[in-house]
């Protein structure tokens, strides 16, 4: 178990959980870092970040796509509150800035203000269909499954 600060934020704790799962945690937010198969990434977020994470989220995929090269994002944001503007400004500049290594981004929203957040991210974004945006989980379980 690691724990990071980031100056004026709460505390990040990193745990490496069985199946090589990676966890994120602060207060009450949680990030879950899975690879349930070779060039797909699974990331299940609860709470509401705030920022709390700092770069910590993004490092966790940028990672994965330095060893892997090229992936398929699937982000289960059922449980998710929502993000600040901050924190989906960065999660947009990411997405530009990777475009090239991911395939594509799965979204399952399970508010909807989680997915007008996606959905601003993915028109600011200008990566034209990167992102994909879900509220049926069982379309989206079929994508990460195939």
């Amino acid at each position: 178990m690691d724990s990071v600060s980031f100056t004026g934020m709460t505390s990040v704790t990193r745990d490496l959980l069985p199946g090589g799962v990676v966890r994120l945690s602060s207060g009450k937010a949680t990030f879950e870092f899975a690879r349930p198969r070779p060039g797909k990434l699974l990331i299940t977020i609860s709470g509401m970040d705030k920022g709390q994470f700092g770069p910590s989220t993004l490092d966790e995929i940028t990672a994965s796509l330095d060893r892997e090269g090229a992936l398929e994002l699937f982000i289960d944001a059922r449980e998710a509150v929502g993000a600040a503007v901050s924190v989906s400004d960065d999660w947009t500049r990411f997405f530009s800035v990777q475009r090239a290594r991911l395939r594509r981004v799965h979204v399952l929203a399970g508010s909807k203000a989680v997915k007008l957040t996606v959905a601003i991210a993915q028109h600011l974004s200008r990566t034209g269909d990167l992102i994909q945006i879900y509220s049926d989980s069982q379309i989206f379980e079929d994508r990460l499954r195939s």
